[in-house]
């Protein structure tokens, strides 16, 4: 795991700036190549995890001098295609990836993305064609963002941070981009806060020559022509590609550990992890789980048994009391508002980790591969309603909706249930948009004074998608939004700010196509993570598997009333949203009903707190 970056027409003092900027993403070395007549200049800072020896140190050049790739990830399937090339004829001089990837390059050039099994971002550099191409992997587990420059060239690296280290960029604050970040609290592909600077969407290409950008989708997720079969008919279908996905992401030359927080995406994969070492008669893997002082959160009980089934050496990380200490430092890594506050959690543990290993396995994608979150099953229901309810009942019931209170303390069914009936008169788009938006297109024009209602993000992407059956367009939306804007991002931010990998099986191309090749009704046979649960039947305790969802989540609303309160009291002040460009009184309305227990505004507070800071620091 790595950090890129490069420009077009480069200056030492850029090149140099940009790799300091992305030093903690490769703290085991950093190199630097300059095209001989100056066109293009890439450089790489390096976590060595495959091939530890300078042999697979980049910017890496083709033999015949060609060719200049400077490549960001894992190629899970390299050895078996570096297996297909030396048939071919070809011959190696190193063991890593990274030339594997080069020489699939060389001789195919953008067609053998296909073939690669992995997550990565890379640039391919064509000395004899003047261009310079992008690539970001599937699913969008590696970041890349870009500028084009003022002379028609272009800028990128694996950081937005990293980027504004390149001078000539406009760093102007994007309006929409603003309005899209309050209504995900993360700021969706290709928008960046920042004018200037762009995000390359999961599956895309960029090709740039002689001063013209062009882009390309290569892979994105089907749904809706799946195959119906049994339980275990799908489970014979997709245990063979869980087991090899697992399997492909313990290839490494240091060791790799498992996040294990006793649910039931992270317990499978320790299982599979477990089964595996204990075949190759290796020691068992080790587990590390975050534990929290608040009851509700905690997780160690049920991480604990699973350890202990499995005969993990296990280790249990607390979370520390003032994570919140630590937005600056998050700020820098995502380089514009992020709002999930995961994110401080998941840097704690990738932190703690990395004083034990270098790699570790995690359960991310679990819910929108296998269908896990509960809006999926009131999706289901919103739909069956709409269909047996006249629109006056629905309408009614939406507006008296508004009546139902919820809670402050982490617990969310009023909420739900409040959220599932004011959203029964709107159409499938609009509707899911209500649930998984944080600030509404109503909000959101008071906030930011506008003159009209904006465009809602997921509505316009859900729509986009032409897809009859709510579970297909429900995961398909998650997977092309939430995963690699929210839980991707914070993935691998997070963790590459303490030169941790993470690697995420569940998130591996061909099991994720075979799942969304069976119908919904497979899918969602009987609720949420069917098929996952069937797995997990077959190799964990049945207490683990049955027991309720609980998501890895900071306990925001105590934070708002103990640690932050003082912090949102400085920060959060007319004089500073007025600075944003916000309408005081609406700000002023989401406080006053967060003290006042009305309503559950701990997110929202804690995302106009992150855009705050970023807005101070920039």
């Amino acid at each position: 795991m790595c950090g890129i970056a490069g420009t077009t027409r480069p200056t030492e003092p850029e090149l140099q700036a940009m790799a300091g900027r992305l030093a903690h993403r490769g703290p085991d070395g950093s190199g630097a190549w300059v095209d001989p007549d100056g066109a293009v200049g890439l450089v790489h800072t390096r976590l060595a995890v495959i091939d530890l020896s300078p042999g697979g140190a980049q910017p890496m050049v083709s033999p015949c001098g060609r060719w200049v790739i400077a490549f960001n990830g894992e190629i899970y399937n390299y050895p078996e295609l570096r297996q297909d090339l030396e048939r071919l004829g070809e011959t190696f001089a190193s063991h890593s990836d990274t030339e594997v990837l080069l020489r699939l390059l060389m001789r195919h050039g953008l067609d053998c993305l296909d073939r690669l099994a992995g997550m990565f971002a890379f640039a391919l550099w064509d000395r004899q064609a003047k261009s310079l191409t992008l690539v970001r992997d599937r699913l969008g587990v590696k970041p890349l963002v870009y500028a084009r420059l003022a002379d028609g060239g272009l800028a990128f690296a694996s950081e937005i941070h990293a980027l504004c280290a390149h001078s000539g960029i406009d760093l102007s604050w994007d309006r929409e981009a603003l309005s899209q970040y309050l209504a995900c609290l993360y700021v969706p592909a290709p928008l960046t806060l920042h004018q200037g600077i762009k995000k390359l969407p999961p599956g895309h290409w960029l090709a740039w020559k002689d001063g013209q950008v062009t882009t390309g989708q290569w892979w994105q997720p089907h749904f809706g022509e799946g195959d119906t079969m049994s339980e275990e008919q799908a489970v014979e279908a997709v245990m063979p590609l869980l087991d090899r996905a697992v399997a492909r992401r313990l290839v490494a030359d240091v060791e790799v550990g498992c996040f294990l927080s006793g649910g039931i995406d992270s317990s499978v994969i320790t299982a599979l992890m477990a089964k595996q070492r204990k075949d190759q008669g290796l020691p068992p893997p080790k587990t590390f789980t975050m534990t929290f002082d608040e009851a509700a959160y905690d997780e160690r009980h049920e991480a604990r048994l699973i350890a202990t089934h499995l005969g993990t050496t296990h280790r249990e990380l607390p979370a520390q009391s003032n994570l919140a200490d630590f937005l600056p430092q998050m700020v820098t890594a995502f380089g514009e508002p992020f709002g999930n506050p995961t994110a401080l959690l998941i840097r704690e543990l990738s932190r703690q980790t990395r004083q034990h290993v270098t790699v570790a396995l995690a359960g991310d994608g679990g819910d929108e591969v296998f269908g896990g979150y509960p809006r999926y099953k009131g999706g289901i229901w919103a739909e069956f309603a709409s269909s047996m309810l006249p629109k006056p009942v629905r309408w009614v019931a939406s507006k008296l909706a508004v009546l139902i209170p919820e809670s402050q303390s982490g617990r969310h069914a009023w909420r739900r249930a409040r959220e599932f009936l004011s959203a029964l008169a709107l159409t499938q788009p609009e509707r899911y948009a209500h649930w998984v938006e944080y600030f509404g297109p109503d909000q959101r024009q008071a906030l930011l004074k506008l003159a009209s209602l904006p465009a809602s993000p997921i509505a316009d992407l859900y729509g986009g998608l032409g897809m009859d059956d709510p579970l297909d367009a429900m995961q398909a939306t998650d997977l092309l939004s939430f995963l690699p804007g929210n839980l991707l991002a914070y993935g691998d931010a997070m963790s590459m700010s303490v030169a941790l990998e993470v690697r995420l099986p569940l998130l591996d191309h061909q099991l994720v196509e075979r799942v969304a090749g069976l119908s919904s009704r497979t899918r969602f046979a009987r609720g949420q993570k069917t098929i996952l649960k069937a797995v997990a039947r077959k190799l964990l305790p049945p207490a683990i598997v049955d027991r309720p969802k609980l998501g890895f989540n900071p306990p925001m609303g105590l934070w708002l009333k103990r640690d932050l309160r003082s912090l949102v009291e400085e920060r959060i002040t007319q004089a500073s949203m007025e600075r944003l460009g916000m309408d005081w009184k609406a700000v002023n309305g989401i406080l006053s009903e967060q003290k006042q227990g009305y309503r559950d505004h701990a997110l929202k507070v804690w995302a106009l707190l992150v855009l705050e800071n970023w807005a101070s620091s920039t």
